[in-house]
Formats: C-alpha cells, sequence, structure tokens
C-alpha cells in the first residue's frame, strides 16, 4: 500500500480548507474586552488617636452615632506605629448602666456587639498623654523590645490610669505599662 504521498497530501488540505474557514486565520482584534485598569482608592492612612476621636465628633454633628452622656472607660489600639498611628482603635464606653463598644478602622467608627466588662474607672482622655506622646517619649525603651522581637507595631491598652503597651510577634510578646499621666515606667 502506498500512503507515504497521501498523508501529507491530506493534512495540506485540512489546513487549506481551515485556512479558508477562517479557523487558522489570525485571531479578530476583541471589541470591548480585554483587560480593562481599574483604579482602586489608596488604603486608607492609619489615624492617631486623636484623629479618630475628630473622626467621631465629625460624625456626630452629622447625626451619625450619639455617644453623648457616655464616659470612656477603655482604650484600645492595633497595629500602631511609634508615631502613635493605629490600624484601628476601639473604646469602651459606659451609657448609663449600658456597656457599648466603638470601633475606628478601615471603615470609619462603628458600634459593636460586645459582651466584655469595662473597668470601673472612667479615662479622662483629655487629662492623660496621648498614644502618640508617650510612644514618642518611650521610644528608647520600646524600640528595643520592638527589634528584639521583630515587630513593627504594637497594640496599647489605656485604663484605668495605665497605658499597656503590648509588642507581640511569632518570635513572643513583652508587655510594659507606663502611667497614663506622666508616662512613668510601672514597674
Amino acid at each position: 500500500m502506498r500512503s507515504s504521498g497521501s498523508v501529507p497530501a491530506l493534512v495540506a488540505a485540512v489546513c487549506i480548507l481551515c485556512t479558508a474557514c477562517g479557523c487558522l486565520g489570525a485571531s479578530p482584534a476583541p471589541t470591548g474586552g480585554g483587560i480593562t485598569p481599574i483604579d482602586l482608592p489608596e488604603p486608607p492612612e492609619a489615624y492617631t488617636l486623636s484623629g479618630a476621636l475628630s473622626e467621631l465628633e465629625l460624625l456626630e454633628a452629622e447625626g451619625g452615632l450619639n455617644v453623648t452622656g457616655t464616659s470612656v472607660h477603655q482604650v484600645l489600639g492595633t497595629g500602631v506605629d511609634l508615631d502613635g498611628r493605629a490600624a484601628s482603635w476601639a473604646l469602651g464606653l459606659r451609657d448609663g448602666e449600658e456597656v457599648r463598644w466603638l470601633t475606628f478602622g478601615l471603615a470609619g467608627w462603628k458600634e459593636i456587639s460586645l459582651p466584655a466588662p469595662l473597668p470601673a474607672e472612667e479615662v479622662n482622655v483629655t487629662g492623660v498623654l496621648s498614644p502618640e506622646d508617650l510612644l514618642r517619649g518611650q521610644e528608647e525603651v520600646l524600640r528595643p523590645v520592638m527589634e528584639r522581637l521583630g515587630a513593627d507595631t504594637v497594640d496599647i491598652a489605656l485604663a484605668e490610669g495605665v497605658y499597656s503597651v503590648t509588642a507581640r510577634t511569632d518570635a513572643g510578646m513583652e508587655t510594659l505599662a507606663f502611667r497614663a499621666d506622666t508616662g512613668e515606667v510601672v514597674v
């Protein structure tokens, strides 16, 4: 049987047929398809507690969250750098006998349901050092701890006249305490 000449002729015929029908021709340019660039918003910057509280005042003035008559009993900051800018802030408020928690982060201020108790003593936010002032003033104490643990940020808690600053990584955790009014180390 002699098929050596017929196989190449058959392949050539199929290629010619496909080219004539458009199967092997150049693909037409997409119309309205392809990759469309999307402009994403810049991630929101971290805020100091003072900046976050200013946002809360503005929200309250615009008729958003109502915190009139509440008292602050705890302040929490997560992902706080040594300039006092945090990824998020939380306020533990007492409204009469009711406990309320507000958080500030990517979506602004939100009230959350959290069945956590609050410390008894009220925090006078304007009568203590701001977190940014405390961290800046205690940088020489905090930086070695952060470097030893490989931490870029700390978590901070303010309650009952004391700031607790915690550096936490996979390498470990260390918490330092400071007086909220003076910034002195609490032993």
